[in-house]
């Protein structure tokens, strides 16, 4: 229950991200808050088939017929959602040449994610088109934990920024195009009203890896192994994990490269134990540009100790800026909030960006309707024979 005015309501409520507000059956909606719903009933356009679920393989859904969109057209997850398909499988082929050969034979009708790689030769298909799947792009990104050592001392961390170079992951990530990538000295997405490169200093000018082992011997790094979390079943993780384990080899750390899938990540990075008893020091993800337009959103900026995301970095001065920015009344005090913000959670690496990413999205030409966002859109989506 709200206690004063809060100026950030309508955000909040219509955020894509982390909704606020779920409507679901009465005797659903009693269900106790710690044990996990059974039964997943909407009123939207589509209905999850459960019978022909098959976790990491498939999800099927169709139209549900008494749906009755709002008059306006659809924009994103907002107005008028219009079915124009039956049937939707969702089916995970997390092999790149696999999709992209099921793409070109028509096994498949539209892939969300096509590595860079593959790109020139889906465009060289007459039957398929190419293009940006998301203007707000994506934000790179690798979690050092700050509970245990060496990365619970800012030294530790400061030393990684120090000597990472963002063009190396951005490379790994998206290939020579350069069109794809821009540096990222922040935490925010480029072109949104708030970013802000203040306080991002650390990642602009050559690299200086000998003034980073400094850093880090000054930390008390003693060459215990560092357990670096790495799924090898994402190509964005796996791309970034393997330039993060250069970069501490060349700082002179023992790296523990943990080779894993990304449902294993899952599990192990929400672990407090120490490293060598399941815990963990580094992991690898990536957040969507439309979750860092702001700290209502950008879950990896926060850092309220145990409430915050996994790595619980606990950062005061963060967090007044978080609190300053909620409270702001113009856009003139939210630029100024998070200015500060931006240059507090780097001074504190809270995460390390790795950069700005855009990326591609391939459907075969029989599909109309596909739109540019930061998620798949079904509605408004048709296919010919």
């Amino acid at each position: 229950m709200l206690k004063k005015p809060f100026p950030k309501m309508l955000l909040a409520l219509g955020k894509i991200s982390t909704p606020i507000a779920f409507i679901m059956p009465e005797r659903i909606a009693k269900t106790d808050p710690f044990k996990q719903i059974s039964e997943y009933v909407g009123s939207g356009p589509m209905r999850f088939l459960k019978d022909e679920w098959v976790p990491g393989a498939k999800a099927a859904f169709e139209r549900f017929p008494d749906y009755a969109p709002r008059s306006e057209p659809g924009s994103w997850l907002s107005g008028g959602k219009r079915m124009l398909v039956e049937r939707v499988e969702w089916v995970v082929m997390p092999d790149p040449a696999t999709a992209g050969a099921a793409l070109q034979s028509g096994e498949v009708d539209w892939w969300e994610t096509p590595i860079p790689d593959l790109v020139p030769l889906l465009r060289k298909n007459r039957n398929i088109a190419v293009d940006i799947a998301d203007p707000l792009g994506n934000i790179g990104a690798f979690r050092m934990n700050h509970l245990y050592p060496p990365f619970n001392d800012v030294r530790a961390r400061r030393a990684v920024l120090m000597a990472m170079s963002q063009e190396d992951y951005m490379r790994a990530i998206v290939g020579d195009d350069d069109n794809l990538w821009k540096p990222l000295p922040g935490f925010f997405t480029p072109g949104t009203p708030l970013y802000t490169e203040e306080g991002g200093e650390i990642f602009k000018g050559p690299r200086k890896l000998d003034a980073a082992k400094k850093l880090l011997a000054e930390s008390g790094y003693a060459g215990q192994p560092v357990t670096c979390l790495v799924a090898q079943d994402q190509p964005i993780t796996k791309a970034q994990g393997d330039v993060t384990a250069d970069l501490l080899k060349r700082l002179g750390i023992n790296v523990d490269f943990a080779a894993i899938d990304w449902g294993t990540v899952g599990a192990r990075r929400a672990m407090k134990t120490p490293p060598g008893q399941g815990g963990w020091q580094m992991f690898h993800t990536w957040h969507s540009g439309a979750d860092c337009i702001n700290p209502a959103v950008a879950i990896g900026v926060r850092a309220n100790g145990d409430k915050a995301w996994f790595g619980w970095p606990d950062v005061p001065e963060v967090e007044v800026q978080v609190t300053a920015w909620y409270e702001a009344k113009t856009a003139g005090e939210e630029k100024t909030a998070i200015g500060r913000l931006n240059k507090a959670a780097l001074d504190n690496v809270v995460y390390a960006p790795t950069g700005f990413f855009l990326g591609y999205q391939a459907w075969r030409k029989n599909v109309s309707g596909v739109v540019k966002g930061p998620l798949p859109f079904f509605w408004g989506v048709g296919k010919t024979a």
